[in-house]
């Protein structure tokens, strides 16, 4: 069995010279998704979403039983029984088998028998081959990788959100590839070659500033130097005028190099210049869950200071707010919206594990410096070097980095690119301060109507929606917190039967016993991680004890047994990780406090029916 997705879809069985790509496209997609995804488990949900998205049929799993059976069926597959060891090595005797294991589909197959995965190591030996400076090899093998592409990837296929990422991101593959070979034939002196190529390149891509930087660089060597500082005066004008910003600092810096005739221009880059961006653009930013529900104000707020045109410092923006209100969703909407302002990279990284506890800066760091093009000797230095290597490489570069899950700003101080053409997107559980120009955008719950409005179309056609009081109770009981609606509209997703009044069971039980379904303890843990350590458990102690919804020092040292001044600590403490807000006026000179909606674990205080979920 091979599949080729780099261009219209093939599919080849024993006979290599029948195609038998199926033509439902339902069929292709489930095949096209499956194929991405060769050897790892494919699971059900994950499946469904991408073939029907939020609105999946009452037929679904079925349908999609059927679409399997007819791949196993077409190109002659096995079916190990469930449990059985994983892929059989995906290349032994076995042959290729579409499985059922881990909740799930398994498809294996050898990676040579897939044209993306024999694509991929062509061009990662092709950029260490540029690295190196063998610009032959790396020229030769860049050119490999562009030859399995017929045409755009997945172009014959109907997407889903997981196909449209890929699609996306193999996109980037091939300009990538396409780029790299250019810079290499510049480095070999073709660039009498390249021009012809390089100008409809960057007629195509006016923005795309490696496509003008390159260009610039063939028409200078070929004694057009005219026609390369007017190809920097219009690309300067489109930057200006589609994304409101001025030409990176590298595109400037070339702009002044041929004003003045710099001789190096005239000679291929040697050791220790500029970093490896040139040879691949990282897009690490996962692709949103859900669709955004009463945060239009948020993320217009978040976009136009990430969109903006640069400044003398970096745009920063910091989301923060309660357990369950949508940070990381926003997030992540608002740098998918920007991302085109940042040609040079998008970095994602969560700086803090499962548990709370805080990743370390060099393991993101790695993460960073690797998808930008380091070298295996670079990625091996310590703590200080990897930092002060990644700010050297983004200080010329407009790369968007995103850092959700934050829990204090000593999380940050290694992991903020240097650039004033940067961007910077923080999550954060706490109040945390940056720098005196971030913008700030707390969230707090969903007013009642968008709770209603959001778990409604979550799931259109299920019988809840059919019941208002039902809906209108379910929405309460989550408390306008969009992490419990989603878990609840998955929960209703999973079991289409469910009436109002079992699901409303479900949600109350929910926080009770030792299972965990919606994250409650999970998400307790984790906001009380970033406590002073002194304080954590009186912290568990005060949010699951019987204790009146609003607080006061004194009140909170009487019942904890604790002094005044502890308890004001504590209570302060909990107010910057959102869990407590401070309430006015004060009382003796000292604030009383309330608990965040969503912020104590249900039957804890007054709310038994209360739900809280994690971020």
């Amino acid at each position: 069995m091979r599949i080729n997705l780099l261009g219209p879809m093939q599919a080849y069985g024993d006979d290599p010279g029948v195609d038998l790509a199926p033509a439902a496209q339902k069929v292709r997609q489930t095949l096209a998704l499956l194929v991405l995804n060769a050897n790892r488990v494919v699971r059900f949900e994950h499946l469904m979403d991408e073939l029907w998205g939020d609105d999946p049929p009452a037929s679904a799993l079925t349908a999609m039983q059927t679409y399997v059976y007819q791949l196993r069926k077409r190109f002659s597959l096995g079916n190990p029984r469930s449990g059985a060891p994983r892929g059989s090595d995906a290349g032994g005797t076995a042959g290729p088998q579409l499985g059922t294991v881990d909740g799930g589909y398994q498809l294996a197959l050898p990676a040579e028998h897939v044209d993306v995965f024999r694509c991929e190591p062509l061009l990662a030996r092709a950029q260490a081959a540029f690295h190196d400076e063998d610009h032959a090899r790396a020229r030769e093998t860049a050119d490999a990788a562009l030859r399995l592409w017929r045409d755009d990837a997945l172009v014959d296929v109907r997407k889903g959100p997981a196909l449209r990422a890929e699609a996306v991101r193999l996109r980037e593959l091939r300009t990538v590839a396409h780029h790299l070979r250019i810079e290499a034939d510049l480095q070999l002196g073709r660039h009498h070659e390249v021009l012809g190529e390089l100008t409809a390149m960057a007629r195509r891509e006016p923005t795309n500033e490696r496509a003008q930087r390159n260009l610039m660089t063939a028409l200078y060597r070929t004694d057009r130097r005219a026609e390369a500082l007017e190809v920097y005066r219009r690309a300067r004008r489109r930057i200006a005028a589609e994304l409101g910003l001025d030409p990176s600092l590298e595109l400037q810096a070339l702009h002044t190099a041929i004003l003045t005739a710099d001789p190096a221009l005239l000679h291929p880059a040697g050791r220790g210049t500029a970093p490896a961006v040139a040879a691949r653009v990282p897009s690490h930013l996962p692709a949103p869950r859900e669709r955004l529900t009463g945060r239009a104000g948020h993320l217009a707020r978040l976009t136009s200071v990430l969109a903006g045109r640069a400044r003398p410092d970096r745009p920063v923006v910091v989301v923060g707010g309660a357990p369950g209100t949508g940070k990381s969703e926003l997030c992540l909407h608002a740098a998918h919206q920007v991302s085109e302002h940042y040609p040079d990279g998008r970095l994602h990284a969560r700086v803090r594990d499962a548990a709370g506890r805080p990743v370390p800066a060099a393991e993101i760091l790695r993460s960073f410096l690797r998808g930008l093009g380091a070298t295996a000797d670079q990625l091996r230095l310590g703590p200080t070097d990897l930092t002060l290597l990644f700010r050297t490489w983004t200080a010329g570069l407009r790369v968007l980095v995103v850092l959700d899950d934050v829990g204090d700003a000593g999380d940050l101080t290694s992991l903020l690119p240097s650039g004033a053409g940067c961007g910077v997107v923080i999550g954060s559980r706490r109040r945390l301060f940056v720098s005196s120009s971030a913008v700030h955008v707390d969230l707090s719950a969903l007013p009642f109507a968008d709770a209603v409005h959001l778990l409604a179309s979550a799931v259109p056609r299920h019988r809840i929606t059919m019941d208002r009081d039902g809906l209108h109770r379910l929405a309460g009981l989550c408390q306008g917190l969009p992490g419990a609606l989603f878990a609840v509209a998955a929960q209703l997703r999973r079991r289409p039967h469910w009436t109002a009044q079992q699901a409303i069971a479900w949600v109350l039980a929910a926080g009770r016993g030792d299972a965990d379904p919606l994250g409650v303890r999970a998400g307790r843990d984790r906001t009380l991680a970033t406590l002073p350590a002194e304080l954590r458990p009186l912290a568990y102690t005060l949010m699951t004890s019987d204790v009146p919804g609003r607080l006061t020092p004194g009140q909170v040292a009487e019942h904890l047994g604790i002094g005044d001044q502890r308890a004001e600590d504590l209570l302060e403490e909990l107010a910057e990780s959102y869990v407590l807000s401070a309430q006015h006026p004060c009382v003796d000179g000292r604030f009383s406090y309330e608990w965040a909606p969503g912020a104590r674990p249900a039957g804890a205080g007054r709310s038994s029916a209360s739900v809280m979920v994690p971020a």
